[in-house]
């Protein structure tokens, strides 16, 4: 098997030719995809394709690789990689386990009674909320990859869940740092807020929207998938002794 998976594998600088083994191997609605593409290809090096298993290695202000399938090449000058395939256990080559999060994804549609969203402008607002609701959120006002912030309401007309429509550099839309009113949730509120950004790409023209959850966060996962989100891949989150995220 190891001998036939070493005359399998090739390697590529060139970023058409690296996604396309990516849609070979994962299909159109990828992780690959997400982080990586023409529009950000200055970021891209390289990429690796096995005979079950892709993995690339960009450039995120670190060196920072993905991993795909039971038998991915792994990259020396990686300092941090998202692994695909969660049974490599603590070490994955060089690198040793962090964290687990997962990725979900959709063709965006106009979803009837979600055609729009309230956009919320409010930058001291959403911190507050942010600060007190959703506290380890990744991205925060002033974050130049924001499209808008939206929210949707309670019958009394208070905020109730907001979040952020965010178009990576590769290109990807992505929901990001959702955040539901303590009190609120548990009531379909983040369920909402994904169907009107789901209905609202899909007016930008936009094909497929996506986001990264925590492994562990039960309740999310629940709700993106009521909205009609599926799962792309889990991800584990492998760092390099003493590697520091920048």
């Amino acid at each position: 098997m190891q001998n036939s998976l070493q005359k399998s594998f090739k390697q590529t600088s060139d970023i058409t030719v690296a996604l396309g083994w990516a849609q070979e191997r994962l299909g159109d609605l990828s992780g690959p995809g997400m982080f990586v593409s023409e529009a950000n290809a200055e970021r891209f090096i390289e990429a690796f394709i096995t005979e079950d298993s892709f993995s690339f290695t960009m450039d995120s202000g670190f060196i920072y690789g993905h991993a795909y399938g039971p038998n991915p090449h792994i990259d020396p000058r990686w300092e941090k990689c998202a692994v695909a395939f969660s049974n490599f256990g603590p070490k994955f080559g060089h690198l040793e386990i962090a964290n687990q999060f997962d990725t979900y994804g959709i063709a965006t549609e106009i979803i009837p009674g979600f055609e729009t969203i309230e956009e919320l402008t409010d930058e001291v607002l959403i911190k507050k909320i942010l600060d007190e609701h959703a506290p380890t959120s990744s991205t925060y006002p002033g974050n130049p990859e924001i499209v808008q912030w939206g929210c949707v309401r309670n019958e009394s007309g208070e905020i109730s869940a907001i979040g952020a429509l965010v178009r990576w550099s590769s290109g990807a839309y992505v929901i990001s740092s959702v955040a539901t009113i303590e009190s609120e949730r548990g009531k379909g509120f983040a369920t909402e807020l994904a169907k009107r950004f789901i209905s609202v790409t899909n007016q930008l023209g936009v094909k497929t929207l996506g986001l990264g959850v925590s492994h562990k966060n039960i309740a999310a996962i629940a709700a993106y998938k009521k909205a009609g989100m599926s799962e792309i891949a889990q991800f584990t989150n492998y760092l390099k002794p003493g590697f520091q995220n920048k």
